[in-house]
């Protein structure tokens, strides 16, 4: 399944002054933007388009300000009907260099519509197989609909370069719609699950970053680590959908070339409690990422695919921008990436749930892709992923499509 441009990462230190791209000094508004054209045969046509204003001037580093606009949907026809299955809309703003350079402040506002929302169950064992003697919709059996709206603030404040504090205020408004006599259907009925009907959650997320990174953009060298703590209160408090967790994640750029650039990361993220089922498959300290599947973490595997409050996960890529030219007095680089991705996730914490199957049961996939980086702050990527565990939704082409801006991590 394509997936849509994620958010922008939560803000970086500023990049080296040294850094041949970059200019911090003259005044100007870079825009930018790309289309977005894909899809597949479970969502149908996807398009839309991300756009990026970014200010720069008087030595602020890495920007005066920058805003982001995503608007993305897909169609796919249906008994001779066109209805959207995907809507993505995100307004994101990041102000760096209040309060003497010693704040930064990242609101975002966002709205997600998914018709088709992969569900297979709970557990890394999760099969996708429908049960025998199925009778009803079997393209729904794994689905449902996911609708999401969330208001989300990132601050972070100098403390003891490169280590910074993050505070993470979330707001979400969530309403899942369960299809008849889906997996999610008979799972919600048995009460495995928490956070099955429409309700609010309220998250607060504090913790570290350490940042010794060169360019907050593309980075070559350098370091970028994020620990925290959250904890989730949802409401009405009746639904009894509350929870705790940790998470980290590690990242290490090593420079091969002038142009090229290793970069690795590790991810963990364990949640304690009553987790509702948007949780389940994504996490991270601060901001919401899919995991393990989907576009930011083990790419091939679809988003939804496994679900489980433990996820460990690691990513290693080889970047390189090597192409530089200009167009109509704008400056670009391009480049590509390969890629290879591998994760795992647990059911609960007993470490022997036959849910998680036996063994190393490790989800990995590998590919590439192409970068375009349009003037200093704009970075968009394409790739292509595969995975064996893509067949779950595409059988034909087991192959995860993303388009994305910026860099995963």
């Amino acid at each position: 399944m394509p997936a849509s441009p994620a958010s922008s990462a939560p803000p970086a230190k500023p990049a080296d002054p040294k850094d041949q791209d970059s200019d911090y000094d003259t005044h100007r508004l870079e825009p930018a933007g790309f289309p977005l054209i894909g899809g597949d045969s479970d969502i149908g046509f996807e398009f839309g388009a991300v756009g990026t204003l970014t200010d720069f001037g008087n030595g602020t580093r890495p920007y005066v300000w920058n805003m982001d606009l995503l608007l993305a949907a897909s169609v796919k026809s249906t008994t001779g009907k066109s209805p959207l299955t995907q809507q993505n809309y995100l307004w994101d703003i990041d102000i760096p260099g209040l309060n003497g350079g010693k704040l930064r402040v990242n609101p975002a506002v966002s709205y997600e519509s998914t018709t088709n929302q992969a569900y297979f169950g709970l557990g890394n064992a999760s099969t996708a197989n429908l049960p025998a003697g199925f009778k009803g919709n079997a393209a729904q059996y794994f689905q449902y609909n996911e609708r999401e709206a969330r208001i989300r603030e990132l601050t972070r404040i100098a403390w003891k370069p490169p280590w910074d504090i993050m505070v993470a205020t979330t707001y979400r408004y969530d309403s899942p719609g369960i299809y008849g006599n889906s997996k999610l259907a008979t799972d919600a009925n048995n009460h495995v699950l928490h956070g099955t009907n429409p309700g609010s959650l309220a998250v607060l997320g504090l913790g570290l970053v350490y940042d010794t990174r060169d360019n907050e953009f593309f980075p070559h060298r350098g370091s970028y680590h994020q620990i925290g703590m959250r904890a989730v209160q949802g409401f009405p408090t009746s639904e009894n959908t509350e929870y705790g967790a940790f998470a980290a994640m590690i990242a290490h750029y090593v420079p091969i070339t002038s142009t090229t650039v290793f970069a690795f990361r590790g991810v963990v993220d364990a949640e304690f409690g009553h987790v509702p089922l948007l949780d389940l498959y994504t996490g991270g300290p601060f901001q919401t990422y899919e995991m393990i599947g989907g576009s930011a973490a083990v790419r091939g595997v679809p988003d939804g695919r496994y679900s489980g409050p433990l996820k460990v996960l690691g990513n290693a890529e080889l970047r390189s921008l090597f192409i530089r030219f200009t167009l109509l007095k704008q400056k670009f680089r391009m480049g590509g990436n390969l890629l290879f991705d591998a994760g795992r996730l647990w059911s609960d914490y007993t470490f022997s749930n036959p849910k998680d199957g036996s063994g190393l049961g490790i989800k990995w996939g590998t590919g590439g892709g192409m970068y375009l980086v349009w003037g200093q702050a704009a970075v968009f990527r394409v790739e292509v992923a595969y995975s064996p565990d893509a067949k779950a939704e595409n059988p034909g082409l087991p192959l995860g499509i993303y388009v994305e801006d910026g860099v995963m991590f």
